[in-house]
């Protein structure tokens, strides 16, 4: 059975998926909030929905050590403005996979640590390639396609943190100095300065690992996406239990599609719904074949909520309306 996590994961990877290729995407958050763990995990359910996926760790654009406690082994500041070379990671991986690119990109520059650099030849990536980067301080003064922000409240960080870094560092009196003198101070400065969560695409809440929470997906906050239903989704009371208001839509049509129909076994859609009976549709690539519709206008807190809603039966695609409108919507979840 799909757990909590990985039906979470799965949504935000089928939005990934559905787009323009190659695709940079940064995990971001602060220390300890379990960027890396997310990272590999996307980067695997990527991979199994027929992208070419690859994990990088900004681990490997360390700045020197020489250069990463020039201010103080222990300064937050120095974390801050010194531990990375950004320059270097901005040059060698998002511009040759940025438009324009030659898709050859570096996968480090350094062995941390050993602190040697490190001239490794470039990697030519796919033309499919989805890179996921876990990192620190992702959204200053860098370029990426999506940015996850994984938040997660400091004390939960910073327990998950001294115990992962207790032998790493010195024992766990010096690791809890260390994430608050040093680590989650330099966190704090990033999150008042640069507001990361709400200029994220994605923001997942991870504080309870197993049951992570999709709290906005597909733009930063205040940001509006085209969701083309067909289904229930199209009913007020879906959209008041969901989104807490009911919308006003147009009608459109969605071409080369057809409609089918699927048994909902959750109870919770269910009640909602009031049915256990949902129509779903299936790409045809006959124009003949259509599936009428409304084309809504949702918020990203919206479009998270409408992924919650949906059961594992559905996947959301970006497709192309009759009208000549992009939108999301929910297709068959074909094997």
């Amino acid at each position: 059975m799909i757990t909590s996590r990985e039906r979470v994961l799965g949504r935000i990877a089928d939005h990934l998926v559905a787009q323009a290729r190659p695709l940079r995407v940064a995990v971001d958050g602060i220390t300890a909030s379990g960027k890396t763990t997310l990272a590999r995990e996307l980067t695997a359910a990527i991979a199994e929905r027929g992208r070419t996926a690859a994990h990088l760790s900004m681990d490997g654009f360390h700045n020197p050590r020489a250069i990463r406690h020039r201010q103080g082994r222990d300064s937050a500041d120095g974390y801050y403005t010194d531990a990375y070379d950004f320059a270097s990671f901005s040059r060698l991986v998002l511009e040759p996979l940025g438009p324009g690119g030659d898709r050859k990109y570096r996968q480090r520059i350094i062995d941390l640590l050993l602190d040697t650099a490190i001239d490794e030849p470039p990697v030519e990536a796919a033309e499919d390639l989805v890179l996921v980067v876990d990192g620190s301080f992702l959204q200053r003064d860098l370029e990426w396609d999506e940015v996850i922000f994984v938040d997660t409240p400091f004390e939960v960080a910073r327990d998950r943190g001294t115990r992962r870094d207790t032998e790493l560092l010195g024992g766990l009196e010096q690791a809890e100095r260390a994430f608050d003198q040093r680590y989650h101070a330099a966190s704090r400065r990033y999150l008042a300065e640069v507001g990361p969560a709400d200029r994220a695409s994605v923001v997942l809440g991870n504080a309870d690992v197993a049951n992570p929470v999709l709290r906005r997906i597909g733009g930063p906050a205040g940001a509006v996406v085209n969701l083309f239903s067909y289904g229930t989704l199209q009913t007020a009371s879906v959209q008041i239990e969901h989104f807490g208001r009911t919308l006003v839509g147009k009608e459109d049509v969605l071409p080369g599609y057809r409609q089918d129909w699927v048994t909902i076994t959750d109870p919770a859609v269910i009640e909602v719904s009031g049915t256990d009976r949902h129509p779903i549709v299936r790409h045809t690539g006959d124009p003949a074949d259509t599936t009428a519709g409304t084309l809504l206008q949702v918020t990203t807190e919206e479009l998270a909520a409408a992924d919650v809603y949906e059961v594992d039966d559905y996947r959301r695609a970006l497709v192309r309306l009759g009208s000549g409108a992009d939108a999301w919507v929910y297709l068959a979840q074909e094997s």
